[in-house]
């Protein structure tokens, strides 16, 4: 789908608006796959109650009492990973939902709100917290960034997770990159302690990090528990010429090459003779 998109007049032109190079990991494509292959989503969309929202909204939307008065709103840093919010505007993009046939009438979107708010994110429904406000949602990454105060321009912030997701911070305007990385927002505390202006970031994206050290205990056992991989690392002098490209996501920043797959590079295998067989 992501390739079909990619030839569709005029695709050039989104990340100016979005900041994000079209591949699987938007949520966009998520949906627009959902519309064509899940009944139950086409005939919600074509009935016009389709709700699409990321999982900041289902959370707020929950925890603030759902279908009684639940609150239905993101924050801008997580819909700026959706491919829909224009960067610019801080809103949803009506110009990139028409390049996806999107009907915005069938769709019901989220209000999309600062990262800092007393009142728009609602208040617990009930539980232990009935009735405790909300008064913060960031991103992922965004709230690495931000739990490091990386609140001047040039700070950077590395998240070692299932992925690994560097995010620096560019300032109050955003920066559309030429070489692979992602335009997003490091965070939006519009309205919070004088602040006038959301603050823009460039991310680079690794799909793959902390996922590939499961891969190596599941996969080869190398180890029983993740932290023993690092012993392992730290037990040799380099690493010989072997190299792990863990692409089994495809290859994020800078390449996104969705083709790509999980490679090792530079290993012997050692040949050991015997008398009647050789063993490789």
């Amino acid at each position: 789908m992501v390739r079909e998109w990619k030839k569709k007049p005029g695709y050039d032109d989104l990340m100016e608006i979005c900041g994000l190079p079209l591949s699987t990991y938007p949520s966009a494509i998520k949906l627009l796959w959902m519309i064509k292959n899940v009944d139950a989503v086409k005939k919600a969309y074509e009935a016009g109650t389709l709700a699409f929202g990321t999982t900041d909204t289902w959370l707020l939307y929950k925890l603030s009492g759902g279908k009684d008065g639940g609150v239905f709103v993101t924050d801008s840093t997580n819909a700026s990973r959706t491919y829909f919010m224009d960067l610019h505007t801080l809103q949803w993009s009506d110009h990139i939902l028409k390049f996806f046939d999107l009907d915005r009438s069938k769709l019901n979107l989220p209000e999309i709100v600062p990262s800092a708010s007393a009142t728009k994110f609602g208040a617990f429904a009930g539980g232990e917290l009935v009735g405790v406000r909300i008064t913060g949602v960031l991103g992922d990454q965004h709230a690495a960034l931000v739990g490091q105060k990386g609140f001047d321009t040039g700070a950077a912030k590395n998240t070692y997770g299932t992925g690994c997701f560097l995010v620096y911070n560019v300032g109050d305007k955003p920066v559309i990159s030429k070489n692979g990385l992602l335009g997003t927002l490091a965070y939006d505390f519009r309205g919070v302690a004088g602040q006038e202006k959301a603050t823009y970031a460039l991310e680079g994206s690794i799909a793959v990090a902390g996922s590939a050290v499961k891969f190596l205990i599941n996969n080869f056992k190398m180890a029983k528990e993740s932290y023993e991989v690092t012993e392992l690392a730290a037990s040799v002098e380099d690493n010989g010429g072997c190299y792990f490209v863990t692409a089994f996501s495809g290859l994020f920043a800078p390449y996104w090459m969705d083709d790509a797959k999980g490679t090792m590079f530079g290993y012997v295998i050692h040949a050991h003779t015997y008398p009647d067989t050789t063993y490789h």
